[in-house]
């Protein structure tokens, strides 16, 4: 069984976080995990502010845009927080939607040569390596930190393409994978990333006594997804093809999320245990995120 955790989505306001950690660690949760999407709330602030009011919860952030920063600066803010919550941070870094990125001046020629010159230059410098570096991207002369962790935090790369997971076969600690990552997805995507390590999924959680309703409460999230054309690996994989226009049906269902009744969740997880997910992160549809990780934790955990 893969380890569990629970997603604090980036639309929340970050004034709810404080209550949302403390359940999540109550409610036995291994890990939470944060977004930096544009243009909300701070990855590495919220990250470090969820670190601060726990005690034992991991926290991820992810994705960080791979050229927002530069690395020796982002590296230095992640060492300080791991030197300050050994063993309970987790990062990811992508190259960042494009339409964001374009917008503020930050869309690199090739995103990932990018995505590999800076996860790389990071993991790096966080293993106290002195750096000096001509690349594309990258430009460092002699850098090394001077506080480096003595225990670096895992780096990963969430991307779903061939090419990105390549990447983090070369680069990174290991993979994340956004919603709609069913197990088929997480076989081929691990066969893709061969060297990497972990692979963490987020997968949407919708959990109720009436399976059948549980599932029909996803279906317009999953159906704004399978039509955006934003995952053509995951949609094929799901069964659904490449433009995501097959039939979103209970078997689909089934297959992209933890959805239904709790046993339903329960063989959801361990199915993508059995795919090789080192870790679920939990996305539960709004309004009630609360409720719905109440629910897990009382009906669907006891069953894991």
């Amino acid at each position: 069984m893969p380890a569990i955790g629970v997603l604090f989505r980036p639309d929340r306001l970050p004034e709810d976080l404080p209550q949302a950690a403390r359940a999540a660690e109550r409610d036995g949760f291994d890990e939470l995990w944060l977004v930096e999407d544009c243009f909300l709330a701070g990855g590495l602030t919220m990250a470090a502010s969820a670190l601060a009011m726990t005690e034992r919860i991991a926290v991820g952030v992810g994705l960080l845009p791979a050229l927002v920063r530069n690395p020796a600066i982002v590296a230095m803010e992640i060492a300080a927080l791991a030197r300050l919550h050994p063993g309970r941070l987790r990062v990811a870094f992508g190259h960042g939607v494009d339409r964001w990125m374009r917008q503020i001046g930050a869309r690199p020629p090739d995103r990932l040569v990018a995505l590999e010159e800076v996860v790389g230059a990071v993991r790096g410098l966080l293993a106290g390596d002195e750096l000096t570096l001509e690349g594309r991207h990258v430009r460092l002369d002699a850098v090394r930190l001077e506080q480096p962790p003595p225990q670096p935090p895992p780096v990963l790369i969430g991307s779903t393409g061939p090419r990105g997971l390549a990447v983090a076969g070369r680069a990174a600690d290991g993979v994340l994978l956004p919603e709609g990552a069913g197990p088929a997805a997480v076989r081929w995507a691990r066969e893709q990333a061969a060297g990497a390590g972990t692979l963490a999924v987020y997968t949407w959680l919708s959990v109720g006594p009436d399976g059948a309703a549980a599932r029909a409460a996803l279906r317009p999230q999953a159906e704004r997804w399978a039509a955006s054309g934003g995952y053509p690996r995951l949609t094929a994989h799901a069964g659904l093809g490449a433009d995501g226009s097959g039939p979103l049906d209970d078997r689909a269902l089934r297959e992209i999320a933890v959805a239904g009744d709790p046993e339903d969740c329960a063989r959801a997880l361990a199915a993508l245990g059995h795919a090789g997910a080192g870790t679920v992160i939990l996305d539960p549809l709004p309004p009630d995120y609360a409720g719905q990780l109440a629910r897990f934790a009382a009906d669907v955990r006891p069953r894991l």
